[in-house]
């Protein structure tokens, strides 16, 4: 039977991660397999790291913190969590607010145990389901961005910014290590280095609901992702992800 790890990357979320922590602990709890939940705290101002120590207290050895004095951006933190911090034969990084259901994740686990290496939650698919919409700017932001990866040829995938994502260890020991983005692009360049390498992957369709606005800025981290994506395309030519 293989073991699971769950990774939650939290910034600020004082206000979403006792309710997600109780509902992904009681999903899991009734699952055959161990598991364990790693949250990575990416420098928090608030009481996040105080409300999961709590947690990690009363369920030591299940749920973890992985505390962070300052501030890295979500890849590096999961990158950290993935190599470092997590030993499950599958491990997957799951967003704070649950965004997508945590159920949704047994379709990944079922799709790596079919052969894939890699399996990633996807909204855009036709048997998606969106059960509360992003904003219509949201929407537009993704889709606008979704071409350009597609116009430089670093992804076919419909959606990579779905924050649920699956991967075995073999994947683990090729991707993460040479990952070199640290914020909102790490989505797309740990997708395009998996490629690069041939791993089987896998785009599963999603029931997803939006719970709070994006902490992303529409137009200041927009052209920082565009950025990212001729970092991911000078990488390649150079020769970093091999």
């Amino acid at each position: 039977m293989f073991s699971f790890s769950l990774i939650i990357p939290t910034y600020n979320e004082e206000h979403e991660i006792k309710s997600t922590l109780k509902y992904v602990l009681d999903y899991l709890q009734r699952q055959p397999y161990s598991f364990e939940i790693v949250v990575v705290d990416d420098g928090s101002t608030d009481n996040t790291v105080q409300i999961v120590q709590k947690w990690s207290e009363l369920y030591n050895g299940v749920i973890k913190i992985i505390p962070f004095s300052q501030n890295r951006g979500k890849g590096s933190v999961v990158k950290d969590a993935m190599l470092n911090h997590t030993k499950g034969n599958i491990r997957c990084f799951y967003d704070a607010d649950a965004s997508t259901p945590i159920e949704e994740v047994q379709k990944l686990i079922d799709t790596i145990n079919n052969g894939y290496d890699i399996a990633i939650a996807s909204r855009a698919l036709p048997e998606s389901i969106i059960e509360i919409p992003q904003p219509f700017y949201r929407q537009t932001m993704g889709k606008i961005y979704n071409l350009i990866l597609h116009f430089f040829f670093l992804t076919h995938f419909k959606d990579t910014q779905c924050g649920c994502k699956c991967f075995n260890e073999k994947s683990v020991s090729i991707v993460f290590p040479r990952q070199t983005l640290n914020r909102f692009s790490f989505d797309a360049e740990i997708l395009f280095i998996a490629e690069q390498h041939n791993l089987k992957i896998k785009e599963v369709p999603t029931r997803w609901r939006n719970r709070k606005e994006s902490r992303v800025h529409p137009i200041k981290d927009s052209s920082k992702m565009f950025c990212d994506l001729f970092k991911i395309r000078w990488n390649a030519l150079t020769g970093k992800y091999k």
